[in-house]
C-alpha cells in the first residue's frame, strides 16, 4: 500500500485532524517522521471541508494556526491540487496582509508548492525584502515561473547575500530554457564563478542547456579540480549530459575531460 493509499483510508475526522496538525507542526523533520502525519492527510484528503477548514484557520487570530492553514492550502489534494484558485486567493492574502513574518514566509512557500502563476507578481515584489528568509522564499516559490517581472526578480535574487537563495533562483532560471536572451545568459555565466558550488553548478546546467560554447572551458575547469570528499555537484553532470544532449551517463570525470576537449563538429 502507497503511502497516499495510506492517508486515504485515515478516516480520523476533520477536528481531530486538523488539532494533530497543529501540534505536530512544530516538530522537526526527524521528529514529524515518527507521526501519524495529520497534515499529510488534509493534503491527500483534498475536500471542500479541508479547504473550508483551512481558510477559516487562516482568519485565525493565532498566528500559528494561520501559518498551519497556509501549509495546508499550499498542498491541498494529492496527486492534482484540488480548488487552486480558491487556495491562491486564501494563500495571496496570507502573503500581503499578515502581520507576522512567519505566516508570510509560510504563504511564500506554500504558493511554490501550489504553483500558481497568479502569485508571481506579487512574490516579484518580494525580491528585495529586508528578511532574508523571505527572499529565499521568493525563489523558491517563482520555480517554473516565465513571466518576465518574475524573471527580472530572480535575475536580482542570483546576486543575493544568502547561497541558499541564489541557488534557488538560478536553478529557477537554469531549467527554463525558454527564458533566454544575452542579460539571462550573462547572469547564468556571473554564476559560474559564484563561492557556492551548488550555484556554480546550476548557472553551469543552464549555459549547457541553452548549448552556450562558453560552457565547456568552465566544465572543464570545474571537473579538473580535485574532487570534494562528498562528491562533486550533481548539477556539473547533468550541465555534460545537456551540453551533449545525452540521457545521464556514468563516465568517469577524465571521460568526460576528454570528451569536453574533443574540437567541436561543426
Amino acid at each position: 500500500m502507497t503511502l497516499l493509499e495510506q492517508y486515504l483510508q485515515d478516516k480520523r475526522p476533520l477536528g481531530q485532524l486538523l488539532e494533530t496538525a497543529l501540534a505536530e507542526d512544530s516538530l522537526d523533520p526527524d521528529e514529524f517522521a515518527q507521526t501519524s502525519g495529520a497534515i499529510c492527510v488534509l493534503h491527500a484528503r483534498g475536500s471542500r471541508d479541508v479547504l473550508d477548514a483551512a481558510r477559516a484557520l487562516a482568519k485565525s487570530l493565532d498566528a500559528k494556526c494561520r501559518a498551519l492553514a497556509a501549509r495546508i492550502l499550499g498542498e491541498l489534494g494529492c496527486p492534482h491540487r484540488s480548488f487552486p484558485e480558491e487556495c491562491c486567493d486564501a494563500l495571496l492574502d496570507l502573503m500581503k496582509n499578515d502581520a507576522c513574518s512567519d505566516v508570510v514566509i509560510a504563504a511564500i512557500y506554500a504558493l511554490g508548492h501550489l504553483g500558481n502563476r497568479r502569485a508571481d507578481l506579487g512574490l516579484a515584489a518580494l525580491a528585495a525584502h529586508p528578511a532574508s528568509a523571505v527572499r529565499r522564499g521568493v525563489a523558491f516559490a517563482l520555480n517554473g515561473t516565465i513571466s518576465p517581472d518574475a524573471v527580472r526578480a530572480l535575475l536580482q535574487l542570483m546576486q543575493d547575500p544568502n547561497p541558499e537563495t541564489r541557488d534557488w533562483a538560478a536553478c529557477a532560471i537554469a531549467h527554463k530554457a525558454e527564458i533566454d536572451g544575452a542579460d539571462i545568459r550573462e547572469a547564468l555565466l556571473k554564476g559560474t564563478q559564484d563561492r557556492d558550488a551548488y550555484v556554480r553548478g546550476e548557472a553551469l546546467f543552464g549555459l549547457a542547456l541553452r548549448r552556450d560554447r562558453r560552457t565547456v572551458p568552465l566544465l572543464i575547469s570545474e571537473l579538473s579540480r580535485p574532487r570534494p570528499s562528498n562528491g562533486r555537484a550533481q548539477q556539473v553532470y547533468d550541465a555534460v549530459c545537456a551540453l551533449f544532449d545525452v540521457d545521464e551517463e556514468e563516465r568517469s570525470d577524465a571521460e568526460w575531460l576528454e570528451a569536453l576537449r574533443r574540437p567541436p563538429i561543426h
